[in-house]
């Protein structure tokens, strides 16, 4: 079984060479869509394999390998973000892992294991956990049950308590080069504008096109083109129901940097295809504005789930963008 994406080979062969002296907890950091999550399960895989090869790559066919791949291996823990029922009836994801899920996972580690070899907990994203959910697990992290095994998946490892970066042996992904994720995206049936607009992460951009992005980001960015012209009004009304925060906060702020790049005569990094209207736009923009609205939506990022009248929040950005012109 080789590294799950081409390049993530190096790391991979790093992680098949520990087996033999496993550190108990193991954090992979770096960017989001790089495949780090999809490498810690196959890692998780091979080392629950029964009879592992001389690479110690999973064999594939033994019985936990078997369970693995059904997802009931009983000396494996997925701690994630579970999907929640508000008060509502609402169902949302869940923002933050749970201290009862992090107790829970300290309880299985206390068992015995069900097939008498190592027993593994992935948890991802582990900026996802909370004061007290990572402080449940420090403890078990420090003193650490034979032949456990922690693996830690995180895309802001600066959000991590400094105490739970400290007991984690640190595994840094970057972002693939540009020649190897073009070469990848193109045998996906995407290009250079799809690997652009998901800031360089090749599975970013994947997922972007299974989620139904590029149609709605292109009509979003073709309006904001329109600069002072464009009608606020209707297209907040337009845009609160169909474009969700976070996609809304990514394009939106996304375009700014770019506006902010054409400006001061850099080069568009996000929205290449948009390069003849952000040059345009760059040259009308008023700097002062612009850079008072991006360091805002900046700031935005922060509260993107909170439950705000949208219709509204989207109406006085579109103001305050017609305003840079």
């Amino acid at each position: 079984m080789a590294a799950a994406y081409p390049w993530l080979t190096p790391i991979w062969t790093r992680l098949l060479s520990m087996r033999q002296r496993l550190p108990h907890a193991v954090l992979l950091a770096g960017p989001q869509g790089v495949g780090k999550v999809e490498l810690a399960k196959d890692w998780a895989k091979s080392l629950l394999c029964e009879k592992p090869g001389s690479d110690g790559e999973a064999c594939g066919h033994c019985e936990g390998c078997h369970w693995f791949e059904a997802g009931t291996h009983p000396d494996f823990r997925h701690l994630t973000l579970i999907v929640k029922e508000n008060r509502e009836g609402e169902v949302k994801l869940a923002t933050e892992i749970s201290v009862e899920q992090a107790r829970e996972a300290v309880e299985f580690v206390q068992l015995s294991t069900y097939r008498a070899g190592r027993r593994l907990v992935l948890v991802e994203p582990a900026e996802a956990l909370n004061t007290a959910s990572a402080n449940a697990l420090l403890k078990v992290l420090e003193e650490p049950p034979i032949n456990t095994v922690f693996a830690l998946v995180s895309h802001q490892p600066r959000q991590l308590l400094p105490t739970l970066l400290s007991r984690c042996h640190k595994l840094v992904i970057g972002l693939p080069a540009w020649e190897d994720s073009e070469k990848w995206l193109k045998s996906q049936g995407l290009d250079e504008t799809a690997l652009a607009w998901a800031g360089g992460a090749p599975l970013t951009a994947v997922a972007d096109r299974e989620e139904g992005q590029e149609d709605l980001r292109a009509e979003v960015l073709k309006a904001l083109s329109q600069g002072k012209d464009l009608d606020a009004v209707a297209l907040a009304e337009n845009w609160y129901r169909r474009v969700p925060p976070k996609l809304w906060h990514r394009m939106t702020y996304r375009w700014l940097l770019d506006l902010l790049a054409s400006h001061l005569g850099g080069k568009v990094r996000f929205n290449p295809d948009f390069s003849t209207e952000l040059a345009r736009l760059g040259k009308q923009a008023k700097r002062p504005d612009l850079l008072n609205l991006a360091q805002e939506d900046m700031k935005s990022g922060r509260w993107v789930d909170h439950p705000l009248n949208r219709q509204h929040v989207l109406e006085a950005w579109l103001t305050g963008y017609r305003q840079v012109f």
